[in-house]
């Protein structure tokens, strides 16, 4: 039974993200809980804190989220960047090579007068 890997790399990735934002989501209202529960607050004040900190959770997970994907975007772009400038150097590179190769056959083909144009004269000493 053949498996595709790129498959298998692609759903490693879609189902490492779910379990790492429940993770965080956890976190952040276990934190808040127990900054609640350990706070020295009256009842009434606790419950008014509480409700108002609920009302902005969605917000500042929708703000922690856009940043993520605004920070994640960014990070491709550079690196779609950087692989571009990496292609086109070795572009230039095998290109340099091809030419230099080119010049080394032809000065071959040519024997050890390679040097001398076909106008020049060859002095004998």
């Amino acid at each position: 039974m053949a498996h595709n890997n790129g498959n298998h790399a692609d759903n490693d990735r879609e189902s490492g993200a779910a379990p790492w934002f429940c993770g965080l989501l956890l976190g952040v209202v276990g934190g808040a809980t127990l900054a609640f529960l350990t706070a020295p607050k009256s009842g009434t004040e606790l419950r008014r804190v509480i409700k108002r900190t609920t009302k902005d959770v969605p917000e500042v997970i929708g703000e922690f989220v856009d940043d993520s994907l605004d920070l994640y975007a960014s990070a491709l772009n550079y690196c779609q960047l950087l692989m571009e400038e990496q292609t086109n150097r070795i572009r230039r590179a095998v290109a340099a090579g091809k030419l230099a190769a080119a010049k080394k056959r032809e000065e071959l083909e040519m024997g050890e007068h390679a040097h001398i144009l076909p106008f020049q004269s060859v002095e004998h000493k």
